[in-house]
């Protein structure tokens, strides 16, 4: 089953950084989308691939994740 992330910075090289280490962690483009405009990353994944999507998102100091 499938789970969507949504993780909120304040910080736009934030989600350049996030954007590269995803895509470094063989996560496929089409699983996540950046809103440059809400400061947000949204990562759709397996829910057995939560616990790692997580630490990858804290990493880069988001002021939500959710």
């Amino acid at each position: 089953m499938y789970k969507t992330i949504t993780a909120t910075y304040t910080d736009k090289f934030a989600l350049e950084n996030v954007a590269d280490e995803l895509v470094n962690k063989d996560i496929p483009r089409e699983n996540f989308f950046i809103d440059e405009k809400t400061s947000q990353v949204k990562v759709m994944m397996p829910e057995s691939a939560e616990s790692e999507i997580i630490d990858i998102l804290n990493r880069h100091g988001p002021t939500e994740v959710h």
